[in-house]
């Protein structure tokens, strides 16, 4: 047994030699196997979150490229023919950040599908909008003993679920107004209160209707909630003062006229494709007239204000892909921590102590020497030798 002991480096061999020793070597060894998967899966997750972070630095570049042809475009100097060719490069840049949002990794898995990972997660429809075919799951795996860590997000969190305006609320202009007003995508205050509201611009409202004095009726606006109820009423308007209401902050350049209107509504998820389109759709329209133009300015504003919406959806999810990744960092290294304690444990329970096992093997060889020898001699001794 000494013998083996020494060829092998271990104490024992047998359960029964030491049945306490044995059940313990046997629990360390599967722990041991727990964290090699853990740590492999820790790997496996860096590679994935890896790819997912290097696709959405592609397409927060791609989103400030646009953001740049936007502003570009939505300068008077530009034509109808310079913004149809700003329009093809920001169809293809939508093509691009579509084809990264379908993009797959290394075992042939959508990245941006949630849990459904075999499906395709964007593409178009018949009417030409793009439709979502994943779910809103995120794929988990175990990193600790105790702790699991998610290793995607899916597309509708990045690419679909974006509130549009500022965030909080949206101003649209009203479809029929003939002023140059151009009114600012506003901020929301502690007190918003979320509800559809109306800007309505009107010169004949009855306190200054009869204004005999200045020899001319000023513009008054009005704000009129979705109920019908008047909270504001007769306001003079000035260009770039400040209208507030309701915990609505904003303001308007240029000059409304009488029956102009704008509409404020809380923001919807608006994603990012259909962002790209009303970009595109708002270059290819035409302009003619100055009315037009107020128009185009507009959308163009409404654009960009949709466009920092999403890059800051964008950023928030890159900050939470950060995260995760610092997160297997410092448990890569807490396992190697384990994984050393658990094996140095091990060691003292199993390994053979060599020193001490190459005296004990020396001295029983003397003693068996010994016996081999006196038994020889005693094996010569006989009655006829004696007498």
């Amino acid at each position: 047994r000494t013998q083996q002991q020494v060829a092998t480096g271990q104490k024992i061999f047998k359960p029964s030699e030491d049945p306490v020793a044995a059940s313990r070597v046997v629990n360390m060894k599967d722990t041991l196997a727990s964290i090699e998967q853990q740590q492999s899966n820790i790997n496996s997750a860096r590679s994935r979150i890896t790819l997912a972070e290097g696709i959405l630095n592609n397409v927060v570049d791609a989103i400030h490229r646009v953001r740049e042809l936007a502003i570009q475009a939505n300068n008077d100097s530009q034509n109808e023919s310079t913004r149809l060719f700003i329009a093809d490069e920001v169809q293809q840049i939508q093509e691009s950040i579509l084809n990264l949002a379908n993009t797959t990794d290394s075992n042939n898995e959508f990245l941006f599908s949630g849990g459904l990972t075999r499906f395709k997660p964007f593409s178009r429809n018949e009417a030409g909008g793009f439709v979502y075919n994943g779910d809103e799951s995120h794929r988990e795996v175990q990193i600790s003993h105790s702790r699991r860590i998610a290793v995607d997000d899916p597309g509708s969190d990045i690419f679909l679920e974006i509130k549009n305006g500022n965030g909080t609320f949206n101003i649209m202009n009203g479809l029929e107004n003939k002023g140059s007003g151009i009114i600012d995508p506003g901020r929301a205050s502690g007190d918003y209160i979320a509800d559809t509201y109306a800007i309505v611009f009107n010169q004949s409202y009855p306190p200054y209707a009869a204004d005999t004095l200045s020899k001319e009726i000023p513009l008054t606006y009005s704000v009129v909630d979705s109920s019908g109820k008047v909270l504001k009423a007769g306001v003079h308007f000035e260009e770039g003062k400040k209208i507030e209401f309701n915990g609505v902050h904003t303001s308007i350049k240029g000059t409304p006229v009488d029956g102009d209107y704008f509409v404020v509504n809380p923001s919807q998820n608006q994603d990012i494709f259909t962002t790209l389109q009303n970009l595109v759709d708002a270059l290819q329209s035409k302009t003619p007239d100055e009315n037009d133009k107020i128009g185009f300015h507009s959308a163009i504003n409404r654009s960009l204000t949709d466009l920092t919406q999403t890059l800051d959806n964008i950023l928030q999810i890159h900050g939470k892909i950060g995260a995760r990744l610092n997160a297997l960092d410092s448990q890569e290294i807490i396992n190697d921590s384990y994984r050393l304690q658990i094996r140095a444990v091990l060691s003292e329970i199993e390994d053979l102590d060599f020193a001490e096992a190459v005296s004990r093997l020396n001295l029983e060889l003397t003693g068996l020497e010994a016996s081999q020898k006196a038994f020889t001699r005693v094996q010569d001794i006989s009655l006829f030798n004696f007498l």
